[in-house]
């Protein structure tokens, strides 16, 4: 499950590679990030999913959190 990231107009866009329904929208890449999980968590049925995209989540949050 590829988490991928980018800037918006406005701030980030945070979605799941392959996935149309999960996109989340933040003013930041953790605002983003967070609300992906949320999403995730409504939209997905498989609880082994829903557990893999929070660790990606937490992955990327963790390497934001050293980049500065």
């Amino acid at each position: 499950m590829k988490i991928e990231l980018a800037k918006d107009r406005d701030g980030y866009t945070a979605k799941v590679a392959g996935r149309k329904n999960l996109f989340a929208f933040g003013y930041t890449k953790r605002e983003a990030l967070d609300e992906l999980a949320s999403v995730g968590a409504a939209e997905l049925v498989s609880e082994q999913d829903v557990a893999m995209l929070e660790k990606r989540v937490h992955e990327y949050l963790h390497k934001l959190d050293n980049e500065g």
